[in-house]
């Protein structure tokens, strides 16, 4: 399999392994978070695991522009995006897993300033706001570069299936 392949499978992973499941993960804390909840014990332990494994999944996507040659910019381009996105996603995920901690440790009866708790979850929106920035920038060079010439994406509304 040609390198070409081998990423597009990891942006592809990327995706739907990592993105997809930190999203299930992100609304399962905004549920937990919601007001009819508030007097529902909250598993901050399971949230945590559930960003761990996240990040763990991320961390397994190893992406390795030395296979390239230095003529191919576009696979390189792809490359250099999809590990920014890789970098950004495990920040949020940290900035989510402290929050989740400090959470935990209110809720266990621990002293958290409200100016702590704010820092915090400050940290985490602004590593929210790059990562989408970056998943954004890497959607505009990655569809040009999986488009597979010849390939015709409009095939399903022809009528004509496979």
């Amino acid at each position: 399999m040609d390198y070409k392949k081998q990423l597009i499978e990891k942006v592809e992973s990327f995706y739907v392994d990592v993105v997809e499941e930190f999203k299930e993960a992100e609304l399962q804390i905004a549920a937990d978070s919601r007001f009819k909840s508030i007097f529902k014990k909250k598993n901050y332990d399971g949230n945590i695991e559930k960003l761990k494994d996240c990040k763990k999944t991320a961390l397994s996507i190893d992406v390795d522009d030395e296979k390239v040659s230095a003529s191919d910019e576009d696979t390189k381009e792809v490359a250099r995006r999809l590990e920014r996105c890789l970098v950004m996603f495990n920040g949020l995920c940290d900035a989510y897993i402290q929050l989740q901690v400090a959470l935990k440790k209110k809720a266990e009866k621990e002293a958290l300033k409200f100016s702590e708790y704010k820092e915090i979850f400050n940290k985490m929106q602004a590593c929210k706001v790059s990562l989408n920035g970056a998943l954004h920038d890497l959607d505009l060079v990655y569809t040009d570069y999986a488009y597979e010439e010849g390939d015709d994406p409009y095939n399903f509304l022809s009528g004509d299936s496979d």
